[in-house]
C-alpha cells in the first residue's frame, strides 16, 4: 500500500462543553491533552488539516472561559487543527451534536465528549473503517476512568466495558455519542432524535438505523477514557435521570402498560444488581479496588441501583409517553 492510501480521510471534530461543565477540571484537561496528544502523533497520516469545533451552550459558559482552558493546558491545538468555538442557544448534549453536523464542511464528523480522553491510535483506529464506503457510522471503545472507591466501582459497574474486554465490547450493540465517527451527509439526514430521555437518544438512534439495513462498526482500536461521576450528588442524580431514561426506553421496546413498565423495572433492578455483585467480586482487581473495599463498593452499588429503581417506578406511575415515529427530523438551526 503506497504512504498517499494510508493518508486519514479529512474530518470535522465535535467537542461538546456540557459535560465540562460537570466534571472535576482536572479530567476535563486530562482529555484536552490526551486529544492534543493524538492530533500530534498523527500529524503524518493526514490528509489536511483538522477542523475542530467546540460547542457549547452561551447561557451556561463563556467562550473566553473555554478559550483559557486551551490556552492553559493544550495550546498546540490552534497549531495542529482549524479551531472553531461555536456559541448556540441554550442547546444540550445530543442537540450540540445535531448542529455541528449541520456546519460541518467534512465528508466525515468524529464526536468527542469534552470529557474524553483519546488513547494512542484512536484516530485511526476510528477513521479506517471508513474505507468500507458503505460503513455509515463507527462507534469507538469508551471505559470509565478511576481514582478513588467511588469512580472504581463505577467502572466496574457502569454501561462501559473494561479495558481487558475489547472482544466483548466490540460485539455489543452499541455506538455512544462521546466516541463516534459519522459521514457527514448520512447524519445531517438521520441525527439524533429529540426524546423525552437525558441519554437514550443514541442508542434508540443505532436501533433505528440497524433496523433499517444501514451498514455500522464498532472498533475497539478506538479507546477513549472518559471522566467518572463527580461525587455522590452527582451519582444520585444521574441514577435518577437513568431510572427514567430506562422507564421509557421500557415503553418504547413495547411495554406500554404502567404495570408492565413497573415489573421491568423490578426485573432490571434485579438484573442490574446482580450484574454488579459478580463484576465488582470477580473484576475488582482490574481497577486497583482493594479487597477489603469490596463491601464498601457493593453499598455504593446497591445504592446507586436502588436510586435508579426509584426513578423508574416514579416515571411508570407519574409519566405518559407517545411512541416517536419520526427519527429523521432535521437537526435544529
Amino acid at each position: 500500500m503506497s504512504r498517499s492510501e494510508q493518508k486519514l480521510p479529512p474530518f470535522t471534530v465535535l467537542i461538546e462543553w456540557e459535560n465540562a461543565i460537570d466534571v472535576e477540571d482536572e479530567w476535563t484537561a486530562r482529555a484536552m491533552v490526551a486529544f492534543q496528544t493524538e492530533l500530534e502523533r498523527c500529524r503524518d497520516l493526514l490528509s489536511e488539516r483538522p477542523k475542530v469545533m467546540y460547542l457549547y451552550n452561551a447561557n451556561a459558559v463563556r467562550e473566553d472561559t473555554i478559550l483559557n482552558v486551551i490556552d492553559r493546558v493544550a495550546p498546540k491545538l490552534r497549531e495542529l487543527a482549524d479551531l472553531e468555538l461555536v456559541p448556540t442557544p441554550g442547546l444540550t448534549y445530543y442537540q450540540l451534536k445535531n448542529f455541528g453536523a449541520q456546519r460541518a464542511q467534512t465528508d466525515i464528523v468524529i464526536m468527542l465528549d469534552s470529557d474524553a480522553g483519546p488513547q494512542p491510535g484512536w484516530l485511526p483506529g476510528l477513521l479506517k473503517p471508513f474505507a468500507d464506503q458503505e460503513i455509515e457510522a463507527v462507534g469507538g471503545f469508551t471505559v470509565l476512568g478511576y481514582e478513588d472507591l467511588l469512580s472504581r466501582t463505577m467502572a466496574l459497574i457502569w454501561i462501559f466495558n473494561l479495558a481487558s474486554e475489547r472482544e466483548i465490547t466490540v460485539q455489543r450493540k452499541k455506538i455512544h455519542a462521546n466516541n463516534c465517527a459519522m459521514r457527514t451527509e448520512f447524519f445531517r439526514s438521520n441525527p439524533f432524535p429529540e426524546l423525552p430521555a437525558f441519554k437514550k437518544q443514541c442508542g434508540i438512534w443505532l436501533r433505528d438505523i440497524d433496523r433499517r439495513g444501514v451498514r455500522w462498526t464498532r472498533t475497539a482500536d478506538a479507546m477513549t477514557v472518559h471522566a467518572p461521576h463527580p461525587g455522590f450528588k452527582f451519582l444520585a442524580w444521574r441514577a435518577w435521570t437513568a431510572g427514567m431514561d430506562r422507564d421509557f426506553q421500557a415503553y418504547f421496546s413495547g411495554t406500554h402498560s404502567r404495570l408492565g413498565r413497573l415489573g421491568y423495572a423490578f426485573r432490571m433492578w434485579g438484573k442490574k444488581s446482580w450484574r454488579a455483585t459478580r463484576r465488582i467480586i470477580t473484576k475488582h482487581t482490574e481497577v486497583d479496588l482493594p479487597t477489603w473495599q469490596v463491601p464498601a463498593a457493593l453499598l455504593i452499588a446497591y445504592g446507586f441501583y436502588t436510586v435508579w429503581l426509584g426513578g423508574e417506578l416514579w416515571s411508570a406511575l407519574r409519566r405518559s409517553f407517545t411512541p416517536p415515529t419520526n427519527f429523521h427530523k432535521t437537526a435544529q438551526q
